[in-house]
């Protein structure tokens, strides 16, 4: 895959002082707030009597699918190249972590981190994981991986194959189409 693009992801932030909320981009976010990101991913995991996990890697799917959606659509950023470069700008200035795309093709889209604020958060708040945690962002990946095949949501299935939370030296992701 190609490394360079001239694709940069524009921020435009704003606070709402009085809702005490953060915009990015006209979209209301939470901005890399780990301690709130791990304690919902970890009831996610509890919440098996209604697959909390697949409810929350599908939430974050369908969020990221329309706002980087939207995103390509103003800014008519139309390449793969410049896809994935854009979402990998805006992970990090979400401040959810360092991702990079290392394999982007029709079937099976591959990223990893060598940081991550979930990561990060879990070892602080739970110390070491058994299992994979970085919901929300294999949902991000699965998203990403749709969008830059011009497919829709639920194309595609992700899953965490390594994390720093269990002791890796990455988390990895890879996305399958189904």
């Amino acid at each position: 895959m190609p490394t360079e693009t001239n694709a940069a992801f524009e921020i435009d932030h704003k606070f709402d002082a009085a809702r005490k909320r953060h915009y990015l981009n006209g979209d209301c976010t939470v901005l890399h707030c780990h301690h709130y990101a791990t304690l919902y991913t970890q009831l996610a995991m509890d919440a098996t009597d209604f697959d909390g996990v697949r409810c929350l890697m599908e939430t974050s799917e369908d969020v990221f699918f329309d706002v980087l959606s939207r995103y390509y659509t103003q800014k008519k950023i139309e390449s793969i190249e410049d896809k994935i470069a854009v979402a990998q700008q805006y992970w990090q200035a979400s401040g959810m972590g360092l991702l990079k795309f290392t394999g982007v093709g029709k079937y099976e889209v591959m990223a990893e981190m060598e940081y991550s604020h979930i990561d990060e958060g879990w070892l602080k708040k739970w110390g070491a994981a058994d299992k994979p945690v970085n919901l929300i962002t294999a949902g991000f990946v699965a998203a990403c991986a749709a969008l830059v095949n011009g497919k829709p949501p639920r194309t595609f299935e992700a899953k965490e194959t390594k994390s720093l939370a269990r002791g890796d030296e990455i988390s990895a992701f890879k996305a399958i189409h189904k």
